[in-house]
């Protein structure tokens, strides 16, 4: 499931004229926080409620950061 969560077809792109965001939107957001943040949901819509574990779909990997931080200095 996760891998095709991560397909174009899931992450969006909302822009107006001063941001500018890259993410999952509708369903697919609600889906994906629910994992992300190991929160409570439904299995079906009438089905039990479970907490699910928490699985970091998105974010910076710690060498990410130390790229993303050189980069910045580099540039100042």
């Amino acid at each position: 499931m996760f891998a095709k969560l991560r397909t174009n077809a899931n992450l969006k792109v909302k822009a107006d004229g001063n941001e500018i965001a890259v993410g999952f939107f509708g369903r697919v957001a609600r889906i994906a926080r629910v994992h992300q943040f190991g929160l409570n949901d439904r299995v079906a819509k009438e089905g039990p409620v479970v907490t699910y574990a928490e699985r970091n779909l998105i974010g910076f990997t710690s060498s990410d950061i130390e790229t993303i931080r050189k980069s910045i200095l580099t540039q100042l």
